[in-house]
């Protein structure tokens, strides 16, 4: 017992075997924390681009889900009818600012909110400040970041006409297709409900012509309903129309019951006559058809609208030739049977006089296509003063 501890670890331990043991240096020390500091600036500078671009990607997806809050998402529909429309489709207007996306902006009874959520709970004005932390500039049509230290900007709209500023108009007719003439047009009434902007919902009411015809400005965005009625038997037709930005969406209103033919009523039938025999079919595929008028009355006609129903074949035309000119060219969509059109301008027959109709164009598709041979097909064309003429075709 009387060897020591220390007598003891030499002799287990070759003495060369100890002085090998032995820590690092100050100077390895100092060497790999410069190295290692090297290494995280190399590391840091790496992550910035990529940090940039998250954060960049992170707000583009943000001033998206915005302007979806605002304007509405355009993917969402319902058997091809949009269905979302944003604030500006329940308000009838732009948000003041962004807060009314997430709080009803004046007790508005049309505010259908919030149209917009914050990603975190915590934070419920997240929304409003992009990646960097910075607020969103929001004025007029515009959203703009600039956190970056460069604008991004996210357009609602190209004009704020395009919201706010649509036009909705369309034709009446009964159940033959005839128009209400000068005898009827008075006993209709039209109205289109949609918000008024102000947190309210208003009715916008408009005459309707000899034709049919009638017409509604500043539409905002949206689904509405639009209502026809006609006075004498309160009988009425309820539709809804789907408004798109800068949109002018036209329908075509028919009742169930014969009120405006000339069965039914005097107003209709008693103006043009078609000239007997005078139809033919010319082009190259048959698809253009003339027929001819006459004016037997004492008096003037002047014809603004014009209505063309075939039963087949399927085909769209696309230009009305009225004694030589041209008054209505619409390439796309064509024109489809039974469609009332509104010619360029107004077009007169002086009493006792005729005039040479051209229908060009005949495809099988609204957007063009091959031609349709549209020889021994039945017509029937209504004018907008309330005559009604029927012819055949014939042989090309």
């Amino acid at each position: 017992m009387g060897r020591s501890v220390l007598h003891i670890l030499r002799k287990m331990m070759p003495q060369h075997k100890i002085e090998h043991c032995r820590g690092f240096t100050l100077i390895e020390v100092i060497i790999a924390i410069v190295i290692a500091g090297i290494l995280a600036t190399v590391a840091l500078r790496s992550l910035k681009p990529i940090t940039e671009t998250a954060r960049v990607e992170e707000t583009k997806k943000e001033m998206t889900s915005l302007s979806f809050a605002i304007t509405g998402n355009p993917s969402l529909n319902n058997n091809g009818v949009r269905t979302d429309f944003g604030y500006v489709g329940d308000v009838g207007s732009l948000p003041p600012n962004l807060d009314a996306l997430t709080s009803n902006p004046g007790g508005y009874s049309s505010w259908n909110g919030p149209y917009i959520h914050s990603r975190f709970v915590q934070t419920t004005n997240d929304y409003k400040n992009d990646a960097w932390n910075s607020p969103y500039s929001y004025t007029g049509i515009n959203v703009t970041s600039t956190g970056s230290g460069s604008n991004m900007v996210r357009k609602l709209a190209n004009a704020t006409s395009d919201l706010l500023g649509n036009t909705v108009s369309g034709n009446i007719a009964d159940l033959n297709s005839s128009p209400p003439g000068s005898s009827f047009m008075d006993s209709l009434s039209v109205a289109l409900v949609h918000p008024d902007g102000l947190g309210g919902i208003t009715t916008q009411t408009s005459p309707v012509d000899a034709s049919g015809y009638f017409s509604f400005t500043s539409v905002p965005i949206g689904n509405h309903d639009i209502s026809v009625v006609y006075t004498p038997t309160t009988d009425s037709l309820k539709r809804f129309v789907s408004v798109v930005p800068s949109s002018s969406p036209h329908l075509v209103l028919r009742f169930d019951t014969t009120y405006f033919s000339p069965t039914s009523a005097s107003g209709g039938g008693s103006g043009l006559e078609y000239v007997s025999s005078s139809a033919s079919t010319s082009g190259g595929g048959c698809n253009n058809i003339s027929f001819s008028v006459n004016n037997p009355t004492a008096s003037d006609i002047v014809v603004t609208t014009v209505s063309v129903t075939w039963a087949s074949p399927t085909a769209y035309y696309r230009e009305v030739d009225w004694g030589g000119s041209v008054v209505f060219d619409r390439a796309s969509p064509r024109v489809s049977s039974g469609e009332v059109i509104t010619l360029d301008s107004p077009q007169t027959i002086s009493a006792g006089a005729s005039i040479v109709i051209t229908l060009n164009g005949f495809k099988q598709n609204s957007t063009g296509g091959p031609n349709v041979n549209m020889s021994s097909v039945d017509f029937t064309v209504e004018f907008s003063d309330g005559s009604i003429i029927t012819f055949n075709s014939g042989a090309c």
